[in-house]
């Protein structure tokens, strides 16, 4: 019996494909780590060609800072930045919508618009001032959300405080989204 021996591909290979073709993709809570490779991503990307930049949400929740570290990268971006979202987009990351040029989503993609979870230990003056810093930083998240919707801030804070969770159908009359991709939205038009 003759056994041929493939070598498994390295644990990023599918990373570096999707990134060949200028294609980010982010998924699961974004920590520290994953934040700041994706930043470095963008950036490389966006130095790298005049071509547009696909990020895809898939899955994925973000605290303030995360989002507030991504959404810096993404609004200095030069080349044409295009968004497309699965799975469930929660809390803050919907903020990562805002600066897209184009902002898709699945027929089956979900956004949780809520408040981002935190937290905090040590001495109550280290709280004290931890939580004003999450306070502003979700105020301006939250702003930048309304600005891309065309809603006031105080319905998108709203929104965020009920826990309110939108279709894709939903999303796309709320403004979060440009349109919809895929088989369902190819039967609509």
């Amino acid at each position: 019996m003759h056994v041929t021996s493939v070598p498994a591909p390295s644990s990023d290979w599918l990373a570096e494909r999707l990134f060949d073709q200028r294609i980010v993709t982010l998924t699961g809570r974004l920590e520290s780590e994953a934040t700041n490779r994706a930043a470095a991503s963008l950036a490389l990307l966006d130095a790298s060609g005049d071509g547009a930049v696909q990020v895809w949400l898939r899955s994925v929740d973000a605290d303030v800072d995360a989002a507030a570290a991504l959404l810096d990268t993404l609004d200095l971006m030069s080349v044409p930045l295009h968004v497309h979202c699965q799975g469930v987009v929660a809390s803050v990351a919907v903020a990562l919508l805002s600066p897209a040029e184009r902002r898709t989503a699945a027929p089956h993609a979900t956004f949780h618009l809520r408040e981002p979870r935190t937290t905090c230990a040590g001495p109550a003056s280290d709280i004290a001032t931890a939580t004003e810093h999450h306070s502003r930083q979700l105020r301006r998240l939250q702003g930048r959300i309304a600005d891309s919707c065309g809603r006031p801030v105080d319905t998108v804070i709203d929104d965020m405080r009920a826990h309110r969770i939108l279709s894709a159908d939903e999303a796309r009359d709320y403004g979060l989204i440009d349109t919809l991709t895929g088989a369902r939205a190819a039967e609509e038009e």
